[in-house]
């Protein structure tokens, strides 16, 4: 009987260590996206956490598990997940951007009758992050802490228009079907970018969801950097392509508003194809 205890209270000491070392490995391999590159391979996070690639790999898909972190199925590199921002959503409520957003999210709710939302850049990815619904009896919702790729939709084609041109070429030509199954072609789309960075918009028709459109405009913050998008969508047989033309002057006019109390000054776009950065 004594035996028993003592050996329980072994294995009872041993488990939170281990446990501790696996969590601590965990981390460390989160905070290796921490840097310049918003992707890694296997090899170079193993490297980066002095971890066997066994190992790395283990740790890699417990993670994946959780949505923590995310793997393109061509490149095999992995970057952090929707699961970042959801666990992180309790601080990011209370951070500058989502409280500056809310009053232009309500006023462009209440202008246009629909719903309207902030995506915010997660690795490769969008993530919703604040969304006021249409009050509307049939509307359509992105769902908070749900994430989309950049390659389909409104939010995330504003979004890549201002992401710089090398990791523009990745994510494009990594690109697949969304839920819609259909997504603006990679020629098409790397066409269309230079357009939509230059008025400050970008609009979609069905591409992440079907029957659904939509129109998004970038934030820029102080150093001209994406951070995300603010974006309007409805059913497209209400928000028709009128109503969403009639949408971008107030659309311009929020996220303008935004930019200025995030402290960025530079031009602003006048609807004149004025470009919006330096």
């Amino acid at each position: 009987m004594g035996g028993g205890v003592t050996v329980s209270t072994r294995s009872g000491a041993a488990a939170p260590r281990r446990g501790a070392q696996s969590v601590h490995r965990a981390i460390d391999i989160l905070e290796a996206f921490l840097g310049e590159a918003p992707s890694l391979s296997l090899a170079e996070i193993s490297e980066a956490v002095h971890l066997k690639v066994p190992t790395t790999h283990r740790l890699l898909k417990a993670l994946q598990a959780k949505d923590l972190i995310v793997v393109d199925p061509n490149s095999r590199k992995y970057s952090l997940g929707g699961g970042v921002m959801r666990l992180a959503n309790v601080i990011i409520s209370r951070d500058d951007i989502a409280a500056i957003c809310q009053p232009g999210l309500v006023k462009l709710r209440n202008e246009t009758g629909e719903t309207a939302a902030l995506h915010c850049l997660v690795g490769d990815e969008r993530v919703c992050l604040v969304e006021l619904s249409s009050p509307q009896p049939i509307r359509m919702a992105s769902g908070v802490g749900r994430a989309y790729p950049l390659f389909a939709g409104a939010a995330g084609k504003a979004i890549l228009a201002f992401l710089p041109p090398d990791r523009v070429d990745r994510i494009v030509k990594g690109s697949r079907s969304g839920p819609s199954g259909a997504p603006t072609p990679p020629r098409t789309l790397l066409a269309q970018l230079p357009e939509i960075r230059a008025r400050g918009y970008a609009i979609s028709s069905g591409e992440t969801v079907k029957g659904a459109s939509a129109v998004a405009a970038a934030i820029l913050d102080s150093e001209d950097r994406v951070v995300g998008a603010i974006n309007i969508t409805g059913p497209a047989d209400r928000f028709s392509s009128a109503k969403v033309k009639k949408a971008v002057k107030p659309l311009l006019r929020v996220t303008e508003e935004i930019m200025r109390q995030l402290g960025r000054f530079g031009p602003s776009l006048d609807g004149r194809g004025t470009s919006r950065t330096r």
